[in-house]
């Protein structure tokens, strides 16, 4: 039997978008937005459906995930003022959640918060467990970041625990992810290491290019903090060969960061200050506020390191600045200690 026409195209419509899905997180974000571009073609710009609210996030969350923050934006707060006109609540508070990740990224921590907040109460009274678990594992990276590890560690079981519920396999390689870096955080170097490793067999499993490349990052600035310079080479070079397959500005940055690291390690000082004048052009670009002031505070070392004093601590005074605005806490700490006299900062995990 034929469909009716608009049945057929809101059915290749959702076909489109969730090919594009899988797509974004591979090595082909260009094919995903254009994929989306066409599901929101045959929606149609007169048709208010939780379709099309849901196909303007997944498009926002594409440049988000390659480091285009205010190409993102836009089509997030569409995607919320869609859901509210025609009243879904689960699209309402995916939505939320997007413009809370934006916030935090660009360091507003006390806008993101009440961005989740507001999102967790709606995905609860819309019974999204994926979404909970989400919000709970937001919330969690937040705590870390001001520096409060255990509220930290409570929130991401129950993000796990979430993610477990709904079998989500994505959700449990995030949180595997974060759960390593507070383990790292706190000494416990071969539980992070386990936590790593089993959320990369996560991410390759399902071919999730843009989060194994994160937690190629994290075992790196393990290894490096472990001083296994052989080890974190390939970790390295895996994660800036994987934001140079995504073409992900922000990833690139992050891992440029960990490569002027390694060549001030071993001695190379040029080529790391080299690495982190680039790095430091593409967090800007990619406005993440945390990731920049990582990259002043590695800048400071490798110009303490070449015999630059003076201005390595100009360049820390600019990180300290940044790292107090956005309320990070062990960051402002560290850098304060060497401003004060250290002339080498503790061990960064």
């Amino acid at each position: 039997m034929n469909q009716p026409p608009k049945v057929a195209a809101t059915i290749e419509a959702r076909r489109l978008a969730e090919l594009a899905r899988a797509a974004g997180l591979g090595d082909s974000p260009d094919s995903a937005l254009d994929l989306h571009r066409e599901a929101r073609a045959l929606l149609g710009h007169e048709e208010d459906t939780p379709l099309l609210a849901d196909v303007l996030r997944w498009e926002g969350t594409v440049f988000r995930d390659r480091g285009q923050t205010s190409r993102a934006e836009p089509l997030y707060k569409q995607s919320l003022q869609l859901s509210i006109r025609i009243g879904y609540v689960p699209g309402r508070a995916h939505a939320l959640n997007c413009l809370g990740i934006l916030e935090q990224r660009r360091g507003d921590l006390a806008a993101a918060v009440d961005h989740y907040r507001e999102s967790l109460e709606l995905a609860e009274r819309a019974s999204e467990t994926r979404l909970v678990g989400m919000l709970q594992q937001n919330l969690a990276t937040i705590s870390d970041i001001r520096g409060d590890t255990t509220s930290a560690f409570g929130q991401y079981h129950l993000a796990l625990a979430a993610f477990e519920a709904a079998n989500d396999a994505q959700g449990m390689t995030w949180v595997l992810n974060n759960l390593g870096l507070l383990h790292a955080r706190e000494g416990r170097t071969e539980a992070a290491r386990t936590a790593y490793e089993r959320a990369v067999r996560h991410a390759r499993d399902r071919g999730d290019l843009m989060s194994e490349g994160v937690i190629q990052e994290n075992l790196a600035e393990l290894y490096l903090a472990e001083s296994d310079l052989d080890a974190a080479f390939p970790a390295i070079e895996r994660a800036f060969q994987i934001a140079e397959q995504r073409s992900d500005g922000l990833r690139r940055a992050a891992a440029l960061k960990l490569r002027g690291r390694y060549c001030r390690e071993t001695g190379d000082v040029d080529r790391s200050l080299d690495a982190l004048r680039d790095a430091l052009t593409l967090s800007a670009v990619g406005e993440d506020s945390l990731l920049g002031g990582e990259i002043l505070y590695e800048f400071g070392l490798s110009l303490d390191r070449s015999g630059d004093m003076n201005l390595s601590r100009d360049v820390w005074t600019i990180a300290l600045e940044a790292f107090d605005r956005i309320g990070a806490t062990a960051w402002s700490a560290r850098t304060r200690a060497l401003l004060t006299g250290g002339r080498t900062g503790p061990k960064l995990l």
